[in-house]
């Protein structure tokens, strides 16, 4: 949205006033790492722009100390960024003080498009993605049994040659959830595909060859996967906790712990799907997907935000 690189830098390194024209940062959440932070936004320059996370995330583990520092971060950021209103609101009543600003979603529309290629398959395989990731313990546990039980209720509504159909693809992103998935028994009696863990290119073109996608998230997340399964056109049935999936998909969304929804949305999808005319609630708002992904019009208004920190090539030639 901003220029054309940046430059990561690690927790505790000095940072000189010169030497940047704004700092990035997550709230993070070990002390370490907040204090470092805090370290940054009481210096004299440069301006940190602070970006806070779920907050579910961030409350699970306050104690008295990382709160105080939350506290003095956000008051003293020079710009909070939040990518929903709600997200917005959670932080600001944290602190008593409306001090964040909603953002554009940084997402790209056609260059999804670009990325995913060719969509068809010539195969009568019907592949829908079962969670990014899975999470079978913390804090972002999204509950892959109360979705078991769901899907093999709808599974279990359709005839023996449509459940041979289908076949079910997911992920885990760290090892005690790979356990976690083999332990469980999570995949029994269910032809469920634990698939590797790709970068973002290979992930939009695997999407892309899938026909629906069902992700269910534990908090109000940043929702790329929402986006991506929007941009391409995907059929889906997502959580109701972000505002992404609400915007996007307004037909269906469900509460991540209401088994009689999750219940109804997986039988009225995987029908279908499977009868090849998936009902239009089910579908993305293409109007929505495409200003998510407005990226030029996205970018003018982020770079707005940071007006006074653009430099005009003048400058720039004063300065170096």
């Amino acid at each position: 949205f901003l220029g054309e690189g940046c430059v990561l830098i690690r927790d505790g390194q000095s940072v000189a006033a010169s030497k940047f024209d704004l700092i990035f940062s997550e709230l993070n959440g070990s002390d370490a790492q907040l204090e470092y932070l805090d370290s940054l936004v009481t210096a004299p320059s440069p301006p940190v722009a602070v970006v806070p996370g779920p907050p579910e995330i961030l409350a699970s583990s306050l104690t008295d100390h990382k709160l105080r520092l939350v506290i003095r971060i956000l008051r003293n950021a020079g710009y909070v960024l939040a990518y929903s209103q709600s997200i917005a609101s959670f932080y600001d009543g944290l602190i008593g003080q409306q001090r964040s600003q909603v953002i554009p979603w940084p997402f790209d529309y056609e260059a999804v498009r670009r990325l995913a290629g060719s969509m068809t398959r010539p195969t009568e395989t019907i592949r829908v993605v079962l969670n990014v990731p899975l999470c079978f313990a913390g804090l972002t546990q999204n509950y892959p049994f109360v979705l078991k039980s769901a899907l093999l209720d709808a599974v279990a509504a359709l005839s023996p040659t449509e459940r041979q159909r289908f076949s079910f693809h997911s992920f885990v992103y760290d090892d005690q959830d790979r356990e976690g998935f083999r332990s469980s028994g999570f995949a029994d009696g269910m032809p469920v595909t634990l698939e590797a863990r790709r970068q973002f290119r290979p992930f939009v073109r695997f999407l892309g060859r899938c026909d629906a996608v069902v992700n269910l998230t534990a908090s109000n997340i940043l929702g790329r996967v929402t986006f991506l399964s929007a941009a391409l056109d995907k059929p889906g049935l997502f959580t109701a906790n972000a505002e992404i999936s609400k915007a996007l998909y307004p037909g269906s969304t469900v509460p991540l712990l209401d088994p009689t929804a999750l219940r109804e949305g997986l039988t009225g999808l995987l029908s279908g799907l499977v009868d090849g005319n998936v009902p239009s609630r089910f579908m993305p708002d293409s109007a929505a997907a495409r200003r998510a992904g407005d990226f030029a019009a996205n970018a003018r208004i982020f770079g707005s935000l940071f007006s006074e920190l653009v430099r005009t090539p003048s400058a720039d030639a004063e300065r170096s």
